[in-house]
């Protein structure tokens, strides 16, 4: 039961820090407005309400989740209060945002109010004593209305470095956020098993890959001239070694005894003449008694005759 009144109340903390970022972004847009009124704007205070209203219900919310954390019968995971510490977190941000934002307007239409009547007092003064002729004025005019322009741009000058000094600040903050959501990241890597290890493993890869990379580069960079000349040289003794190999077999293939097909035809026909072969009888060449395929043939033709002249034979 706790663990889903603890994930309703977190989605509830989750809207409403987006909430929170949408409203501060609409307030910090008044300060571009300040040149035009003097006072501040209806539409400015109900946004200004609307963020005090949603800061108060965040605190709230966070009250509850630590409430619940603490009267949780079973302890809470580590992720679970690194969540609450987050949010928490990211409440003090807004916070400050908010308050910086507030103290911002107040001290521009503050200076914007006392400059407005410095110069109400000034031309009302000059309306006073304004001379007859328009040409008999006196240096003192003249040096009031020369102040009132330094003014003026000193006014703008320092507008324009109140913007540079918010813009530093939010990148200060920025910065914070992305610190933060780092030390998250580190936290939950260090919960994990495994994942330092592995973490050093593709670290290390990547410093060896580094390394080797870096090496090639400077070996070439750093390379002789020559280097294409002697890879050419190379390249054009292979190619001469190939060719003298095709010759030396081109020279064995000539060398070979080549004859015409008649006259190899005659040798093998004085071949099979003069040559004897023991199971063609016309080409013997050998006396009967040595001839043994010549003695079983003859005892052969005995027999049939024998067997010819009678049907018994006597031994």
């Amino acid at each position: 039961m706790s663990s889903s009144s603890f994930t309703q109340i977190r989605s509830q903390a989750l809207n409403l820090e987006k909430q929170t970022e949408s409203l501060l972004a609409k307030y910090s847009q008044f300060q571009n407005q300040l040149s035009q009124s003097l006072e501040s704007t209806p539409d400015e205070e109900a946004i200004k309400q609307q963020i005090i209203d949603t800061l108060s219900k965040r605190d709230a919310t966070i009250g509850k989740l630590n409430r619940i954390s603490e009267s949780a019968t079973t302890e809470l995971s580590t992720s679970k209060l690194q969540q609450i510490t987050r949010h928490e977190q990211i409440l003090q941000d807004h916070k400050s945002s908010f308050q910086r934002i507030e103290s911002t307007l107040t001290e521009e239409r503050n200076r914007n109010n006392l400059l407005f009547t410095v110069q109400s007092d000034i031309s009302n003064h000059k309306r006073r004593n304004a001379p007859a002729n328009a040409l008999d004025t006196d240096p003192d005019s003249y040096i009031l209305e020369e102040s009132q322009r330094a003014d003026n741009v000193n006014s703008i000058a320092d507008r324009l470095l109140q913007g540079a000094y918010n813009t530093r600040d939010e990148l200060i903050n920025q910065r914070q956020y992305l610190q933060n959501a780092q030390s998250t990241i580190l936290g939950t890597i260090q919960s994990v098993p495994g994942i330092n290890v592995l973490i050093s493993k593709i670290n290390s890869r990547r410093k060896r890959d580094t390394l080797i990379l870096a090496t090639v580069i400077a070996v070439l960079a750093y390379a002789p001239t020559n280097m294409n000349d002697q890879i050419e040289k190379q390249i054009q003794l292979i190619k001469l070694k190939r060719i003298q190999e095709l010759n030396n077999r081109l020279k064995e293939t000539l060398k070979r005894e080549r004859i015409p097909a008649s006259k190899a035809c005659a040798l093998i026909i004085n071949y099979v003449e003069e040559t004897p072969d023991y199971l063609i009888p016309y080409n013997w060449k050998l006396p009967v008694d040595q001839n043994k395929f010549a003695k079983y043939n003859s005892l052969k033709q005995t027999r049939q005759a024998q067997q010819s002249a009678g049907c018994c034979i006597i031994m």
